[in-house]
């Protein structure tokens, strides 16, 4: 290399030798590849956060995922103040999600004080009639404030970020009599192949119906339903979400004696990691979405510093053309002041050409690469939630991939899709949905104005760009 440097080189070349390393060492920037999903890191670089916050006998969590904000519940009355002050300290000055999970007061009665406190771009309510004063002076500032509202209902997915998938899980439209704890709205937010589910205080009814619905339940990250009662996370509910991290909000030596010794049973005879935050205090879960990190106020580290994400120390930065995309990589700044000059060549002198061989474009076993979950039958209408319909791509081999020209079609090849300049990284995913949005690490977006897979069974068929078949997967709603 050193030699190379001494040796007058052609643009062209220089061009050669940034794209063969960069494609090299294209994981070195970017999405990590990490460790599994389910396997929590001392200290997540990744773009999600998601804080438990401390509010005592009471929830309140709130989601930061670049720029956008997502807060749930707001505690007691007398808590309104701390939540605004923990969103300040993290620098939020707008919320663009505010959800309600039903109208008891220990979720909703710090809303005042955010509502006062932060522009709020729209609010997801239970709709659930409820004669209390706190709840009606809620829905009395939303309307004064001219605030976009909705009523949240089972199947429907909410568009804050193309990356971050939300589901609406509960209530359904049939509700369950007037009970507000029963028909809090349950939220599964996923980005990536990391997924948390929101329970608000969801309880054994309602848990029973979700379990019966073909819903995906999945989810490494559970907020325990109605800070841990006993009547809440039952067994057979927690063997269908199958969690690794249980987090439960609740006060210090609270009235009702949450959490109950029975959930907490429940939680340990399953191999759940456990975190209260009446003991750990605020948790905080960060995820790039391949893995995730646990940390707590009350442990090491400062649970309210900068959040900036970074690179391991002693990977280079590289330079790559901007005509080359699907490739997230940091192009440092040239100096304004550099210029090349080539000398003139004497028309009798020869000059010899170094040539140069870029490395196959499959870089990696593509064997590696297979169709790890699908979803045909997207929640609610097909046509209005294209984007409920997608396959997910997973490479667990020993390198990257790329898949760049490599296609995607359905049983009948109807429609084919075309892979762009993508690069899969070791133990990473790509889901890529029909319908429209950014793409990004973790997300491909056929652009299609209609559903393309079969509602009652399909089957999706992956190649590579020479038309060899890498993986065909067949499924309904959710596989």
């Amino acid at each position: 290399m050193k030699t190379c440097m001494r040796q007058p080189v052609t643009i062209a070349a220089i061009i050669l030798v940034i794209l063969f390393f960069s494609i090299a060492v294209a994981g070195c920037t970017g999405t990590l590849p990490g460790t599994p999903a389910g396997v929590p890191r001392s200290d997540n670089t990744g773009k999600l956060s998601v804080y438990f916050l401390d509010v005592g006998q009471g929830d309140s969590e709130l989601l930061i995922f670049g720029n956008k904000t997502i807060l749930i519940d707001a505690g007691e009355i007398d808590m309104g103040d701390r939540v605004v002050a923990d969103l300040e300290k993290l620098g939020v000055t707008r919320i663009d999600l505010l959800v309600a999970t039903h109208p008891h007061s220990d979720h909703i009665g710090g809303m005042q004080k955010v509502l006062a406190r932060f522009p709020v771009g729209q609010v997801l309510d239970a709709g659930l009639p409820h004669p209390s004063p706190v709840y009606e002076q809620f829905l009395e500032t939303i309307d004064a404030r001219h605030i976009p509202y909705t009523v949240a209902v089972q199947g429907q997915t909410i568009d804050i970020d193309p990356a971050l998938r939300i589901l609406v899980l509960s209530p359904p439209a049939q509700r369950f009599g007037d009970d507000p704890n029963q028909n809090s709205v349950a939220l599964r937010i996923s980005y990536g192949t990391v997924d948390l589910l929101m329970t608000g205080d969801l309880g054994g009814e309602a848990e029973a119906a979700l379990a019966k619905t073909g819903y995906p339940l999945d989810a490494e990250i559970l907020k325990v339903g109605h800070h841990g009662s006993r009547y809440s996370t039952s067994a057979a509910f927690l063997a269908r979400v199958h969690p690794e991290v249980a987090i439960i909000e609740d006060g210090k030596d609270n009235l009702y004696g949450h959490p109950h010794d029975e959930t907490l049973q429940s939680l340990k005879k399953a191999g759940i990691t456990v975190y209260r935050t009446d003991l750990d205090g605020t948790v905080l879960v960060r995820s790039d979405g391949i893995s995730y990190s646990v940390k707590t106020e009350n442990g090491a580290g400062n649970l309210w510093g900068p959040q900036a994400t970074t690179v391991p120390a002693g990977n280079p930065a590289i330079t790559i053309p901007a005509s080359v995309s699907g490739l997230n990589v940091t192009v440092p700044t040239l100096p304004a002041d550099l210029s090349l000059t080539l000398p003139s060549i004497p028309a009798t002198v020869t000059v010899p050409v170094p040539s140069f061989t870029l490395p196959p474009v499959q870089i990696g076993n593509a064997s590696s690469v297979y169709i790890s979950a699908t979803q045909f039958n997207a929640p609610g209408d097909d046509r209005l939630n294209l984007n409920g319909e997608w396959v997910r791509l997973t490479n667990r081999g020993t390198g990257p991939v790329l898949i760049a020209g490599w296609t995607l079609s359905d049983r009948t090849s109807s429609y084919t899709y075309r892979f762009p300049a993508t690069i899969l990284l070791l133990a990473s995913s790509v889901t890529v949905y029909t319908g429209t949005g950014m793409m990004n690490d973790t997300a491909l977006f056929m652009g299609r104005s209609e559903p393309l897979f079969g509602n009652s069974g399909d089957t999706a068929i992956l190649r590579d760009g020479t038309g060899v078949l890498i993986d065909q997967r067949s499924g309904g709603r959710t596989t």
